[in-house]
């Protein structure tokens, strides 16, 4: 890095300091000590040896996950970052990681939808997150990339308990027009897995509309409690 486009780097840094009263260090520093570790390839959730993997007992509609890592530090902070700070920056760092891992992985045909963010949060963050995230991610795997899903307000996810997570409507998406989908391999982007409803919701329209395999690339995937423990 030349020492002019440093100094500009420097006086952003600055600038955000000043004027929005945070300090965001770059990308590639907040990420500093970030190892990308795989889950498993059915649900995401970290795999433990000497346990079962709880998607032995889930239904799931897609047939494989690709994630960074685990929903914890460095990769959470710099979701939660880049979601809520507005920062496109590190969603385009973690977009990037995301493209780099799913790239050659996937089956021909395959394309890359991101889930879609409601217009009126979108309005008050300054930031469809999960577009920017799909952006970097069909840069990097060289996947095209299509915006097929709408989305109405709801009660954001990360605001619900585990079990309200789960009563998501089914009609909080719908089909945007002439998505096209028929017959097409898509790969769904997100932040982050949690309980996964809101995949499974955009999961069955893409399979309504024809779509004829669905696989999930998240950022990272919370670790869901054991039997006997809370989470």
């Amino acid at each position: 890095m030349n020492s002019a486009t440093n100094r500009w780097l420097v006086l952003l840094d600055h600038l955000i300091e000043d004027w929005v009263g945070m300090v965001l260090p770059r990308p590639v520093v907040a990420m500093q000590g970030f190892v990308q570790e795989d889950g498993c390839s059915w649900c995401g959730e970290t795999i433990h040896p000497e346990e079962p993997c709880p998607c032995a007992t889930r239904r799931l509609y897609w047939t494989r996950v690709f994630r960074l890592g685990a929903y914890a530090p460095p990769l959470s902070v710099s979701i939660l970052q880049g979601k809520y700070a507005a920062w496109p920056e590190m969603l385009a760092l973690l977009g990037t990681l995301l493209g780099r891992r799913i790239r050659g992985c996937v089956p021909p045909n395959t394309v890359i939808v991101p889930i879609p963010m409601p217009l009126i949060r979108r309005w008050f963050r300054r930031i469809d997150h999960t577009y920017i995230l799909a952006v970097h991610a069909s840069k990097a795997s060289g996947l095209p990339m299509r915006r097929a899903l709408w989305r109405r307000e709801t009660t954001p996810q990360a605001a619900k308990t585990a079990s309200g997570r789960k009563l998501l409507p089914r009609n909080s998406m719908w089909l945007r027009p002439l998505a096209r989908m028929q017959g097409r391999n898509v790969l769904l982007i997100d932040d982050v897995l949690t309980t996964g409803k809101t995949l499974e919701v955009a999961s069955s329209i893409l399979q309504r509309a024809g779509t004829r395999s669905i696989q999930v690339a998240a950022v990272a995937v919370t670790e869901l409690p054991r039997k006997g423990k809370k989470l």
